[in-house]
Parts: structure tokens; C-alpha cells; sequence
């Protein structure tokens, strides 16, 4: 009966854990939008009657909108940051209905931090810059991790992460390899000048949160960190270029922290500056330098 038990405890992560990889190795599953083209795309010849999504995922999304939807203006300078939450607030009520999508179209897209929810997908276009904000009154201040108990950077509090979330189940982070650039350099400058308070918020951060997937973006200049999952389980992240100088101050790559059944599932960067964990498979890294790790 001991046995037993521990077998039936044992097999939804081992299934999570399953179904994730196989996504990761067996290819991108083909994701369909049978209707009209996004608010503000070309409609080119016209038809525009099926739009095509393909991604590394374990299922597709039921329910698709466009950041353009909810008044997202891709010029590099206007503020996204209302955007992004009201389209995650959005799919969030189709959580238990196939799940959401969103959809973030070619421009570059200013934003402060924003949350993700469960059962979705943020999805890229290849030509989509999400452009982290300079404008620190945008970056919320929260408390250091439990397990840490203070800031990294400085004895309080920290800055909230560029994409977050916590308790959440299914989440998907993805594209054509888009870009997330995090302007680190104004926060470098300020590392380096001692004139932070808190500490620096990361790229992607998502705590206590399961079945998490992220693949074929490219990260760029993040303010410290760039993908950090923390207290979760069942991660896989794939197919990620990671690029920032050298010599910029703990930028590393990514950063599993306090988490079970991980895997670093093609050529990535992957550090390993955590907290205890278990059951990490680390494949086909490349590393640039081990300083800039």
C-alpha cells in the first residue's frame, strides 16, 4: 500500500513532466486562427481567412486576441503597459474554456511590468520587440523572496520582473523568435553608480507556478536575470538566444531557483546561480563566457 500510494502522488508531475518534453522533442504543434487577419495587420491580397501559429506547445489555445485589440500602439514610445494588462485580465475568463492566446504583432512595444495568467500563451511575432520601460515609477516595488529575505542588490525590497506571475498552471512564453529587451543599460548605470534602493527587476520571473514552457525568443539586455523560475516545477525553456555585454552586471541566463523537474531542453544559455533543486537536466548549452554567466 506504501507503494502504491507514493506512485499515485508521484504521477501527475510525472505526466506534466512527460507531456512537456515531448513538446520540446516531437516539434511545434500547428496553431490555427480561423478568422480575419489582427486589428492593425496588412490584409495583403485580402483573404486574410486563416491566420497560422506554430510553436512548441502540448496543446493549442481556444481563444486568440491581438495586444493591438486592447489599444496597444507598437511605435516604440507610447506606454503598452495598460495594454498588456487588460488583454491578460481578458483571456484570463478562458482559463477552463481551451485557454488564451496573446498575440503581440511586429512593432516595438513599450511597456512596464505586467502578469501572465493560467492556461495562456504570449506569443511573439517575429518582427515584435516587447521594450521594457525606463520610467522606474512603472516598475512596482515588491518584498525580496522568502527564501532570500532581502534584495540582491540592496537591503530592501526589489522591482517587480518585466513578465510575471505566481500560482499559476500552463503557461506558455513564446514566438518566431521575437525580442524582449530589457534596456539594461540605464539599470546598469546605476548598479554600477550605487544610486538603486532596490534591486533589479528581471526579464521573466514566475513563482510557485507549474507547467511552465518557454521557447524560441531572444532576450535581450535584461536589467539583472533573465528568466527566473522560482518555488515551481515542471519547466522547460528551448530554443532561447540570450544576449547582453559581457561585463553587465549579473545578467544571467537562466536561473531555476528552488524548483523540481526542469529541463534545459536545446542549445541555450543556462547558468545555475540557485537555490537547492531537484531533478535539473541540463542539454546542448553553449556558454560565450563563463564570467558573463
Amino acid at each position: 500500500m506504501e507503494l502504491q500510494r507514493r506512485r499515485s502522488i508521484a504521477l501527475p508531475q510525472i505526466l506534466a513532466t512527460w507531456l512537456l518534453l515531448m513538446a520540446a522533442y516531437t516539434g511545434p504543434a500547428e496553431c490555427i486562427r480561423r478568422t480575419s487577419r489582427f486589428h492593425g495587420e496588412d490584409e495583403g491580397d485580402g483573404s486574410g481567412a486563416v491566420e497560422a501559429f506554430k510553436y512548441s506547445a502540448t496543446a493549442c489555445r481556444v481563444h486568440t486576441a491581438s495586444l493591438a485589440d486592447f489599444g496597444g500602439v507598437g511605435d516604440g514610445a507610447t506606454s503598452n503597459t495598460a495594454a498588456f494588462s487588460a488583454a491578460v485580465t481578458h483571456l484570463s475568463q478562458f482559463a477552463s474554456d481551451g485557454g488564451g492566446m496573446l498575440f503581440v504583432p511586429a512593432g516595438r512595444w513599450l511597456t512596464g511590468p505586467f502578469n501572465l495568467t493560467s492556461s495562456f500563451t504570449l506569443f511573439l511575432h517575429r518582427d515584435a520587440v516587447i521594450l521594457a520601460t525606463r520610467e522606474m515609477n512603472e516598475w512596482p516595488i515588491i518584498d525580496p523572496l522568502p527564501s532570500y529575505g532581502r534584495g540582491r542588490d540592496a537591503a530592501g525590497g526589489r522591482y517587480s520582473s518585466l513578465i510575471g506571475g505566481s500560482n499559476l498552471t500552463d503557461v506558455i512564453i513564446t514566438g518566431d523568435n521575437g525580442t524582449i529587451d530589457g534596456q539594461g543599460a540605464f539599470w546598469w548605470s546605476k548598479f554600477h553608480g550605487h544610486k538603486l534602493k532596490y534591486t533589479r527587476g528581471y526579464l521573466i520571473e514566475l513563482m510557485h507556478s507549474d507547467q511552465i514552457f518557454i521557447s524560441n525568443l531572444t532576450l535581450l539586455n535584461s536589467p539583472s536575470w533573465n528568466i527566473h523560475p522560482v518555488y515551481s516545477s515542471n519547466i522547460v525553456v528551448s530554443g532561447i538566444t540570450i544576449l547582453a555585454p559581457v561585463h553587465s552586471p549579473n545578467t544571467d541566463g537562466i536561473n531555476p531557483d528552488s524548483c523540481s523537474n526542469g529541463d534545459g531542453a536545446q542549445p541555450c544559455p543556462f547558468p545555475t546561480d540557485a537555490s537547492p533543486m531537484d531533478d535539473v537536466q541540463l542539454q546542448e548549452c553553449t556558454y560565450v563566457k563563463a564570467i558573463s554567466a
